[in-house]
């Protein structure tokens, strides 16, 4: 299946394509993730995932807008043409 995955903020200046489209042989949340664990690389993925493997806590992911605890978390299931949208949260004072 085809899902469109989209970078903003900080993590948009971090790839070459903060937007692109790949190709999901899974269908959950989970199942992308593992995929871009093991596709992407340099800062991007430094920023995504932390040194045990695991997404940063600080990251949202929306799916078609909407976020994914609302839909099952990591076992969210993905659909054909589904937008998965990674944005980290703003932290500071």
């Amino acid at each position: 299946m085809r899902i469109r995955v989209r970078y903003l903020a900080v993590l948009k200046g971090l790839t070459e394509q903060p937007e692109k489209t790949v190709t999901l042989e899974g269908a959950s949340l989970s199942d992308l993730i593992e995929m871009l664990r093991q596709t992407e690389d340099g800062p991007l993925k430094s920023r995504f995932f932390s040194s045990s493997g695991e997404v940063r806590p600080d990251l949202l992911i929306f799916i078609n807008g909407v976020e994914h605890s609302l839909l099952g978390g990591r076992s969210a299931e993905l659909k054909d043409d589904d937008e998965v949208t990674f944005l980290p949260s703003v932290h500071g004072g």
